[in-house]
């Protein structure tokens, strides 16, 4: 990729608030919608924090009813989504307000497609399948990472399929994210950590994305450097590195919601649903390999975001060096000793035709800056193993 992107592209953007206490519009933007009744979606241990009780609270100071489902769990389930929209409907809600991570706001983003266009979510797979617009939603992220607050995509589970699968429209992009630092305190450590994980590597990939344009890349290098310059093995402990990594988180999920993914993610999504490890991790373990074969298609911008991780600031070795280099920082920056083989984490040699399969079937492959083939993806399972 070479000299100013000049293609058309499109951007997309919910409305945000940012802040401490940020969490506490709730009830007021939910008046604004002119909801009567909102089903507040949220998961058991965000339920346990003291921080939600003031969402609760301005829902009830604006004369807004509510009706709670937490049946949630990591990587949501379609059995989760339709139990959630069955909710929606039989306790009479016009709308939806979702606390917490990743799959919170997925599961959220599922029940409000089903509660407009009925049937069952597998139906609504892949791209632009959405027909009728979702009730008014409103995200309270609990996490700074997966930016599903200001994204337009969903990643729903299908356990006896043990797969991972997309859903992306801008009918899913929410209409107000509020991102307030204060849940990030409450955070289990394996959780802040992948958590901002995935915020550099949507960074990373939507920089190097062959959809990206000089506004994505704009947020995404502002995210990677912000990143770098916060991250720290305790920083959910000090409440100004979380809000910078909330807003690195915000500025990652605007630049890959418009500019695309690529074959991180591709993978990680067929090792998540194949083996339901976290997608942090996932992608974490994939991302060096990956960057590797993408070197001849986007060396320049992988160069860029070496520069970050690189302590030497006179001269960045060959271009050779860059994807071990930029492994060896995310380990630093993370607290990793060393890097996960796929076999540690129960992966076996006989999965990995279905894990390719899958890997090639993936939407986020499109964006990617080098398309590969099923032999290249087989090599890279392979050298994980």
């Amino acid at each position: 990729m070479t000299g100013y992107n000049r293609d058309v592209r499109k951007f997309v953007s919910p409305e945000f608030i940012t802040g401490v206490g940020a969490r506490k519009f709730a009830g007021r933007y939910s008046s604004n919608f002119n909801l009567k009744k909102v089903l507040l979606v949220t998961d058991p241990r965000v339920r346990r924090c003291e921080w939600i009780s003031p969402i609760m609270d301005s829902l009830c100071d604006n004369s807004i009813d509510y009706e709670i489902f937490s049946s949630i769990t990591e990587n949501p389930s379609v059995d989760e989504v339709m139990d959630g929209s069955r909710a929606f409907r039989s306790s009479g809600c016009e709308g939806i307000v979702a606390v917490g991570g990743g799959s919170v706001l997925d599961c959220a983003k599922g029940i409000g497609i089903i509660a407009e266009n009925s049937g069952h979510i597998s139906e609504y797979i892949g791209i632009d399948m959405i027909r009728n617009p979702m009730p008014p939603l409103i995200c309270i992220p609990s996490t700074a990472g997966s930016s599903a607050d200001v994204s337009q995509y969903a990643v729903i589970s299908d356990r006896e399929q043990r797969t991972k699968n997309l859903i992306i429209s801008k009918s899913l992009v929410p209409d107000l994210s509020l991102l307030d630092p204060e849940p990030l305190s409450t955070l289990p450590e394996d959780i802040a950590r992948s958590s901002a994980m995935d915020a550099l590597i949507h960074a990373m990939e939507g920089y190097c994305s062959n959809g990206s344009s000089p506004v994505t890349d704009m947020f995404a290098m502002n995210s990677i450097e912000m990143i770098a310059e916060n991250i720290a093995p305790d920083y959910w402990n000090d409440p100004d590195r979380c809000f910078k990594i909330m807003i690195s988180s915000l500025y990652a999920g605007l630049c890959f919601s418009n500019a695309g993914l690529g074959l991180v993610h591709s993978m990680a999504h067929a090792l998540g649903g194949w083996t339901e490890m976290n997608h942090g991790l996932a992608s974490f373990i994939v991302v060096s390999d990956v960057i590797k074969f993408n070197m001849e298609a986007a060396s320049g911008r992988c160069r860029k975001i070496a520069g970050y991780f690189w302590k030497d600031t006179e001269r960045l070795p060959d271009d050779s060096f860059v994807p071990d280099i930029l492994g060896e920082g995310m380990m630093e920056m993370f607290g990793y000793d060393e890097r996960p083989s796929l076999s540690d984490l129960g992966v076996l040699s006989e999965d990995i035709p279905e894990l390719v399969q899958r890997t090639m079937n993936d939407p986020c492959i499109a964006t990617n800056p080098r398309i590969p083939r099923k032999k290249d993806v087989e090599e890279l399972y392979l050298n994980l193993l």
